[in-house]
């Protein structure tokens, strides 16, 4: 059958609101691209304001402030919707009824309705049919829109639910009867909706049982028209379903402040930051069906209701809490007075702050179910964060423990008696036991909100959720300490406390060069030079003189010869240039500070830094040489391919506490060093090819049928399946406070009609082009949006379709992906083309 879609979006289609704003003297010019922007509710007025502040040197702390004109956008409304399987309960025996969940979320922009079916199709040996719990109708599916505490039946020809706000959720569970002559091991599915391969956001083709939008306000209509998604989810006979909400939750201490005082530690400050991540793969290798996760009973108010997810936090020992939390949107901030021996969701929360927050023992956040009734799998929710004052400490260093918690139940857990938790400290989700691959069978077992003296093998040791002691999640712990007489801290800007993957000697900020369109890989470039903002802070009891000195890498030759690092503050700057094998000389520098001498030549110094927590800005140029290599940059050989760059250009940059002994040497002196790495490129593209048989001949090379960048011999018939591979090959967030990465907004774009491609003519002139789409082929691993374009040049937007003409067939595909490609992330994009 031919697919009719237009564009292929397994999640959701990104629109975004662009203002760009140039400030001339004299006069304001404002460019304006009205673009939709995703989450953005339709109708808003998005304004944009330029604002500065600075100071004029002769009058330090008296900052300047300047405001521009203000331009305005409106957002048209983009309709988007996902439906994912939310698991399997029941026993798959004959005769027995199975539950099959789902969860519809609206991803658009805007307030939207859904159009659901009392339809569902299945295969194998089982019907739609059974009566649901609360049903008196065999067969009748139902719906929930407040996370499945009630739960309504769908009349016989459907129904349009009330608006759901964006990121909202339906939950629909469809009743599916093993039928008679079921054999062990046959396959069960069970579908709701009707797109191709299970599409997501999809323009919609009317089919019955589609799940669609419907407008909820026509006096503004989404620009993407209707949309629609289908999800199938399947179980085997004879085996009992084990569907589970596998909810993670994560911390970390975003900041740690000593409150500008230097011996007290009373009033340290401490922030935590959390986020919820539930799992759309069974990551525990369980056996488990990943579903989305729902709430649980929670005394709210003295109201107790099934509706809420928990995010919880025990107070620390010696801390009390220090401000209001925040929370993200559609999540509120509730708090707790009941002892923390009770469990979290077994306290008693308000969703007003006592009197005296010093009272409070627990911050929770929980859904508000008019806009959050569960989370969907594959979905992480950050934003939460806590902070706390240190207070009472009995000891000269102490050390803060604390772990956080969530707790909910499975999306469409009709007894909702299997409560979910998960302790913070580690990537398991659920507690689970990776020793002896069991969840707990206890609520909440092992928690330990306060332990005064956790075991080393219970703290996240590294501030990043990597412990390992996976049943009870790991402790975060702090050490309060006093500042030295004289020390320092260097790192990125805003956070010279960042620390590296091995200690805060080896925090980064990446960024990237630019890149010209076209260049190839193996091409050498001299990219413009890229500038850091760094920042120290005397972390000493004494006002400090900080020199800063650029540095040869660990690896000498990872910096080419050639490189020129420019460090500057204020109205100065050094400047050195870099060889491998001696290292940086200086070449020159300007500016002056206060008559010093050595501050504007070599090194560069930052006079005066206040004690307890002065901090002062500098800046970093790297001027990477000409005949720079690609970061991106591998060597094809064969079928293999081998990295020869796949790596940054890192400069780091020793900061030290200068003194009349030896100045300007770091010598022997109270130092910390910060890396400013560049990279020329860091979304790496390799692509590749290999052969199907098709509806033509055997292959003659078997070596055809692989992926590789080897030429292939393709016959009449048989089908190319290219393959794109996209990778960003920066640097990982490892610590914490560095500065890395993300590949936002990539664009792919294949073209078969322009050189050197030309997958799409008619190169041998017999009036039909050489290759042709196969239909549905185009996919990428991830969410993404596939477009497709006809005619030469191909800037037609058509359809997933197939012929033999430019007009009638597919000519250029466009897959552009949904949200950040993270660091070490890699994805393919492929499609197929018969050879004519």
């Amino acid at each position: 059958m031919v697919n009719r879609k237009k564009s292929v979006s397994k999640k959701r289609k990104p629109y975004q609101a662009l203002v760009a704003t140039a400030l001339l003297t004299g006069s304001f010019f404002q460019f304006v691209a009205p673009v939709l922007a995703e989450g953005t509710t339709a109708g808003t007025a998005i304004s944009n304001t330029a604002t500065a502040t600075y100071e004029d040197p002769n009058a330090p702390g008296s900052p300047i402030n300047s405001t521009s004109n203000t331009v305005t956008v409106t957002v048209a409304e983009v309709a988007g919707i996902t439906v994912t399987g939310s698991g399997v309960t029941g026993t798959a025996n004959v005769g027995q009824t199975l539950i099959y969940s789902y969860t519809v979320t609206n991803v658009g922009n805007e307030l939207t309705k859904f159009q659901i079916p009392n339809l569902a199709t299945t295969t194998g040996p089982a019907t739609v049919s059974g009566t649901l719990p609360g049903s008196t109708t065999s067969g009748n599916l139902q719906y929930s829109t407040n996370g499945g505490a009630t739960w309504t039946d769908i009349p016989a020809g459907g129904l349009t639910t009330g608006a759901i706000p964006v990121n909202g959720t339906v939950l629909v569970r469809v009743p599916v009867t093993v039928q008679a002559g079921a054999q062990t091991g046959d396959i069960i599915t069970a579908r709701l909706g009707q797109t191709p391969g299970d599409a997501q956001n999809q323009l919609r083709i009317a089919d019955g049982g589609d799940v669609f939008t419907v407008d909820s306000d026509p006096a503004q209509a989404p620009v993407n028209g209707v949309r629609e998604a289908s999800a199938t989810q399947q179980i085997a006979v004879g085996s009992t379903a084990n569907s589970r909400a596998l909810a993670t939750i994560l911390k970390t201490r975003t900041a740690y402040s000593n409150a500008g005082t230097s011996s007290d530690l009373s009033d340290d400050l401490l922030t935590y930051g959390l986020s919820l991540r539930v799992e759309s793969n069974d990551v525990t290798n369980s056996g488990i069906t990943p579903a989305a996760l729902a709430g649980t009973n929670i005394n709210v108010d003295g109201v107790t209701t099934p509706l809420h997810i928990l995010v919880s936090d025990a107070i620390p020992a010696n801390t009390v809490l220090n401000s209001t939390p925040i929370a993200p949107s559609g999540w509120k901030v509730v708090y707790s007075i009941t002892p923390t021996t009770t469990n979290a969701d077994a306290a008693v929360w308000t969703t007003a702050a006592p009197g005296t927050l010093s009272t409070v023992t627990r911050i929770g956040f929980i859904n508000d179910p008019n806009v959050v009734t569960s989370v969907s799998t594959g979905t992480t929710v950050s934003g939460f964060s806590i902070q706390v004052k240190a207070t009472g400490a009995t000891t000269a260093s102490p050390t803060i423990y604390n772990i956080a918690q969530v707790a909910g139940t499975t999306a469409g857990d009709t007894t909702a008696t299997n409560k979910i938790y998960d302790n913070s400290g580690d990537q398991n989700p659920d507690n689970y036991n990776s020793v002896n691959q069991t969840f707990p069978t206890t609520p909440d077992s092992g928690f330990v909100p306060n332990s005064p003296a956790p075991a080393a093998n219970q703290i996240d040791a590294q501030n990043n959720n990597t412990g390992a002691n996976s049943p009870t999640g790991d402790i975060n712990a702090t050490t309060l300490t006093a500042p030295a007489a004289s020390s320092l801290l260097n790192g990125p800007n805003g956070v010279p406390d960042a620390v590296g993957p091995t200690d805060n000697n080896d925090d980064f900020t990446n960024k990237s060069a630019l890149i010209p369109p076209n260049t190839a890989p193996g091409s050498k470039v001299d990219p413009a030079a890229v500038s850091f903002t760094n920042t120290v802070e005397n972390t000493g009891i004494a006002v400090a003189n900080i020199s800063l000195l650029p540095t040869a890498p660990a690896a000498a030759t990872d910096l080419p010869n050639g490189t020129v690092v420019t460090i500057s503050y204020q109205s100065l700057s050094a400047a050195y240039t870099y060889n491998n094998a001696t290292g940086f000389t200086f070449l020159s520098a300007t500016g002056s500070a206060g008559g010093s001498p050595i501050s504007a030549t070599n090194p560069l110094r930052i006079d005066a830094v206040p004690a307890n927590g002065g901090k002062a800005n500098y800046g970093v140029s790297v001027d990477l040489p000409a005949n720079t290599p690609l970061s991106t940059d591998t060597t094809a050989q064969g079928a293999t391919v081998t990295t020869i760059i796949e790596r940054g250009f890192p400069t780091p940059v020793i900061a030290f506490i200068d003194s009349t002994t030896n100045p300007g040497s770091p010598t022997g002196k109270p130092q910390n060093t910060s890396i400013d790495r560049v990279y020329t490129g860091f979304l790496q593209l390799l692509k590749q090819s290999r052969v199907l048989q098709g509806t033509g001949p055997a292959l003659a090379n078997s070596a055809d049928g692989t992926f590789s960048v080897t030429p292939k011999k393709p016959a009449p018939g048989n089908i190319i399946e290219y393959q794109i591979t996209y990778k960003n090959i920066s640097t990982s967030q490892v610590g914490t406070g560095n500065v890395i990465l993300n590949a936002n907004k990539i664009v792919i774009t294949e073209d078969g009609t322009q050189t050197p491609n030309n997958w799409a003519l008619d190169n041998d002139n017999n009036t039909q082009i050489d290759t042709s789409n196969i239909v549905g082929s185009a996919k990428d691993s991830g969410a993404s949006t596939i477009q497709f374009f006809t005619g030469n040049p191909a800037t037609n937007s058509g359809v997933d379709q197939t012929g033999t003409t430019l007009n009638s067939d597919v000519t250029k595909y466009v897959n552009t992906t949904t949200g950040q490609i993270a660091p070490g992330v890699l994805r393919t994009f492929t499609f197929q083309r018969k050879v004519n």
